[in-house]
């Protein structure tokens, strides 16, 4: 009876909407999600619609309304329509597999309500985020169960979505602003984006897990189309600057690396300008801080790289370089260089070389030729008669031990990785010793040439010894102190048993104590 009168109160008491807008989503949920104790999904889906029907119908008269453009930005209008889409959100993030159903019918009849809100309050930042949210949690749980029919109703939807979105150019950021509202503008902007990326994330989830009974394959639709669109919206209104708040940093490269591996042909649809956007941000989070987006950016240009190679084995264009980069060589030099400079000549994480593997040999395949004039150079550069040998070797190593061939199947990329790894530490070693007949220890600027010109290797950047001389100074301390603190570890805990023995060798009367609760036990 009580949970019965909080669900009454929640459908009929205005009261309730005093709430803050994290306790009516999680009320609503907390209300959905009990619906699991009823006896079956009929009677289940039964109570979700009498608890959210009075929501949706509330909406559908509101936007039927002829003066809703008036009447919309009313105080009371918009606190109602806010509260209304929070406790939408709260129930769609509740949705699952017996009231599944309930909120599919719930979100289909709010769809149209949904794009009429949107185009009213396209200058209302608060309520076009929280539309989004609720679209974008109701097709994360719902997309998974849906039969082809649904599936292309949902696309459809969102492809509306995504254009209306786009022609009343929301998200967009006016140059004119003052810098305190540029600031909250590039806040708003960044809740948005990063919306639309979840919701262009949900929508490729379909690949992935189905549980319909029907293949969308199999009805013509397809998913990649809005996607593809998506991309050409969202990609422009992410600028670097805006990568620098990690959610949406995370949740972009999220996307983009799924995008690459499950639809490349994609990127190869984009035109000349989104798709340098796309190859610009990919170079950005390949220098990032946040190991998880650098390997995410590399599972990219593996497959990127890996698209592209097959493309030109099967005799087709692959992508090609004068639609697509700014470079006359083309994208997979410029990455193919940047990535050699960080695994030679940079600081990384030794987590990140198996996925720096997987990108490099794709890479090396499609620009066979830049690498072997870029490993040339690099070995014409060491003065050591000695150490230039070792370094030939080890190039040569790189490409041809452990039987590796020129195909990217998973042996070869185990082969790869397990090269790249020796080759690793033999240049390391030989940069170690020397680098260009400097000693190691020399307090001095030396030169060292970067992968950064399309004239070969002639721009030069300066790697200051000392500090390398300290990076193992500092790894050989910390290798040491972890050993002393084991070793310290292991004696005292001989010291404790020693003096425990000792002790009840001396009093029998303690041993008798602490003997008897374990045998009690």
């Amino acid at each position: 009876d009580s949970w019965r009168d909080l669900a009454n109160a929640f459908t009929n008491e205005k009261s309730l909407f005093l709430l803050s807008s994290a306790n009516q989503r999680s009320l609503a949920q907390t209300l959905v999600l009990s619906a699991s104790g009823l006896r079956n999904s009929e009677a289940a889906n039964q109570y979700v619609k009498g608890l959210m029907g009075h929501m949706t119908t509330y909406l559908v008269e509101l936007s039927n309304r002829s003066d809703l453009k008036s009447v919309a930005h009313q105080p009371d209008i918009m606190m109602s329509v806010s509260c209304l889409l929070e406790r939408l959100r709260g129930a769609a993030a509740a949705a699952g597999p017996r009231r599944q159903r309930a909120m599919y019918e719930i979100g289909i009849s709010v769809m149209n309500p949904v794009l009429l809100l949107l185009e009213v309050y396209k200058d209302e930042s608060a309520v076009v985020y929280l539309l989004l949210k609720f679209v974008v949690d109701w097709v994360d749980g719902q997309i998974s169960y849906l039969e082809s029919r649904e599936t292309a109703s949902v696309i459809d939807f969102c492809m509306r979505l995504l254009q209306l979105y786009s022609s009343h150019n929301i998200g967009k950021i006016s140059i004119s602003l003052s810098s305190t509202l540029l600031s909250e503008a590039k806040t708003e902007k960044y809740k948005d984006l990063r919306a639309l990326l979840q919701l262009l994330s949900s929508l490729c989830s379909k690949d992935l897990v189905d549980f319909s009974s029907d293949s969308i394959e199999a009805t013509g639709i397809n998913i990649s189309q809005v996607v593809f669109f998506g991309l050409h919206i969202v990609t422009p209104l992410i600028s670097l600057e805006l990568l620098k708040y990690p959610k949406l940093c995370h949740d972009y490269f999220s996307l983009l690396s799924h995008i690459v591996e499950v639809y490349p042909e994609t990127l190869a649809q984009l035109n000349s300008e989104a798709f340098a956007h796309i190859i610009g941000t990919l170079d950005f989070g390949l220098h990032h801080q946040d190991l998880e987006v650098v390997s995410m950016c590399l599972g990219a240009l593996k497959a990127l790289a890996a698209y592209n190679y097959r493309e030109i084995c099967a005799g087709k264009t692959g992508l090609v370089s004068a639609g697509h980069g700014n470079s006359p060589e083309g994208i997979f030099s410029q990455f193919l260089r940047s990535l050699l400079q960080l695994l030679l000549f940079e600081d990384y994480s030794p987590d990140l070389v198996s996925a720096a593997a997987d990108a490099l040999l794709p890479l090396i395949l499609c620009e066979q030729g830049l690498y072997q004039k870029l490993g040339n150079e690099l070995i014409e550069r060491q003065t050591n008669p000695a150490l230039k040998a070792r370094l030939a070797n080890a190039l040569h190593s790189l490409t041809s031990s452990n039987h590796l061939a020129f195909r990217l199947d998973r042996v070869n990329y185990q082969r790869f990785r397990k090269n790249l790894n020796g080759f690793l530490v033999e240049v390391r070693g030989i940069s170690g010793v020397k680098i260009n007949g400097a000693k190691q220890l020399d307090c001095e600027d030396i030169a060292v040439t970067a992968f950064t010109s399309s004239e070969g290797l002639s721009t030069r950047f300066f790697i200051r010894i000392r500090r390398v001389g300290r990076t193992v100074v500092l790894h050989q301390f910390a290798v040491g102190f972890g050993l002393l603190e084991a070793t310290f570890k292991l004696v005292g805990l001989v010291i404790v048993h020693l003096y425990l023995w000792e002790y009840l060798s001396w009093s029998k009367l303690s041993l008798l104590m602490l003997i008897t609760p374990i045998v009690e036990g």
